[in-house]
């Protein structure tokens, strides 16, 4: 294996630019595609780990992912549906190169 190495520092934008800032409303769950609120899931178990920052509305934590990850909550505006014949998940199937 090589590696290739590029001339200069690596570039990171660590300012805090209000324009990058998301409205609380216009964050979605992955999982269901449910509203968010910007408070910690209530009955969180300290065993647990670290307490994530979103919750659903009713309190509860956002949908885990297949791993059973807590996800972020994703922008409203950037989810894309792909619908099939054959239904949304196979359009994800297939744009991931994967035969359903």
């Amino acid at each position: 294996m090589t590696a290739i190495f590029l001339p200069g520092p690596p570039v990171v934008d660590l300012d805090d630019d209000p324009v990058d800032l998301v409205d609380v409303t216009e964050l979605v769950c992955p999982g269901c595609t449910g509203p968010v609120t910007d408070a910690p899931p209530s009955g969180w178990p300290a065993r647990a780990g670290r307490c994530p920052d979103f919750s659903h509305p009713d309190g509860s934590v956002l949908c885990p992912d297949s791993l059973g990850r807590v996800p972020e909550p994703v922008e409203a505006a950037s989810l894309r549906y792909g619908l099939t014949d054959a239904g949304a998940a196979a359009a994800v199937d297939e744009a991931c190169g994967w035969s359903a």
